[in-house]
């Protein structure tokens, strides 16, 4: 069982707490994290709903702009072409449909294999309490100076208003993510170096996770 030092917002040691091995130690398997990232991100194209209308689907006539042969232009059939003003676009975004599917196990041993990555690697920061009497992102900003850290993926729980207030405070800090423990998902966690978290926050993760 890992055993990890808790701090306070200064980065104060006040003590030891003590992580579920099945959670904060598992065995990391990169494999099933690529397989995750890869199943968000299909999840996310499966979402966009951006388009662009082509020649065929602009409106205008179909009449040949000029004729075929002697104007020293290029040729062209009408002015539905990309390369006219109010013409269609070429290449442009389509809706469509990405199926990836990837059952809950695999999902579970991929966070868990991503959290346990940052573990092994003391990229992981318990923090007892993350609260604030009232909302100031300095406040934020000041407890991740004290740890060095100038990017960080925040997970922390909403049980109080002193909690509600670190949590909106965060999103005023450039860098920073906040998250709600049962929010935490593969791709966040490794698209951040560093990990913070408060120790309510830590329990719950690890009672969702070695329940799942």
């Amino acid at each position: 069982m890992p055993s990890l030092p808790l701090y306070d917002m200064n980065k104060k040691e006040i003590g030891k707490v003590d992580l579920v091995d099945s959670v904060f130690a598992g065995e990391v398997k990169t494999h099933l994290i690529h397989d995750a990232v890869r199943y968000q991100v299909a999840k996310w194209y499966q979402q966009r709903t951006a388009l662009c209308r082509n020649r065929t689907e602009v409106s205008g006539t179909r009449k040949k702009t000029y004729r075929q042969k002697g104007t020293g232009q290029a040729r062209h059939g009408d002015q539905k072409a990309p390369t006219f003003a109010g013409g269609g676009k070429a290449h442009g975004p389509h809706p469509r449909l990405v199926i990836r599917k990837l059952n809950k196990k695999v999902r579970k041993a991929a966070l868990v294999s991503a959290i346990s990555m940052h573990q092994q690697e003391d990229r992981l920061f318990i923090i007892d309490k993350l609260e604030l009497e009232k909302m100031s992102a300095k406040q934020v900003a000041k407890c991740l100076d004290a740890f060095g850290l100038k990017t960080a993926l925040l997970i922390n729980t909403a049980d109080s208003p002193k909690a509600e207030n670190f949590n909106k405070s965060s999103r005023n800090v450039p860098k920073v993510k906040f998250l709600k423990p049962e929010g935490i998902n593969v791709f966040d966690i490794l698209k951040f170096k560093n990990v913070v978290l408060s120790k309510k926050a830590a329990e719950s993760i690890a009672e969702r996770l070695s329940h799942a």
